[in-house]
């Protein structure tokens, strides 16, 4: 081979380069569990979801117009950390404390620490 590189060194970087695929493929199938919900006209929803613990954290993504709306005016939702039931689901909230005015649907992805 020219340059001193063996197929040895080459078969080994290649090892290397799978060995490092599987481990991010494992971060990636690991990273968190998805799901939807509706919120109702409230401004507290508790969303069930058995996948929380107690420091889970949620990101909410709006998945029609309604819950569009409602993230860019005043009563943009959130989740609240403190009311995180383990085992059990997370509490979104409008940032207005009123109430949305239902039927906006969200997709949602828990996070949970490691």
């Amino acid at each position: 081979m020219n340059g001193g590189t063996t197929s040895d060194d080459m078969v080994s970087v290649g090892r290397a380069i799978v060995e490092q695929l599987a481990a991010i493929r494992a971060v990636l199938l690991g990273f968190g569990t998805v799901g939807a919900f509706t919120m109702s006209a409230a401004a507290t929803l508790v969303v069930l979801a058995p996948a929380v613990v107690a420091g889970s954290r949620v990101w909410l993504s709006p998945t029609n117009a309604a819950a569009a709306t409602l993230m860019g005016g005043s009563k943009s939702l959130y989740h609240d950390p403190t009311a995180n039931v383990a085992g059990a689901g997370f509490t979104v909230k409008t940032a207005d404390a009123t109430a949305a005015a239902g039927g906006e649907q969200f997709a949602y992805i828990i996070i949970n620490p490691r």
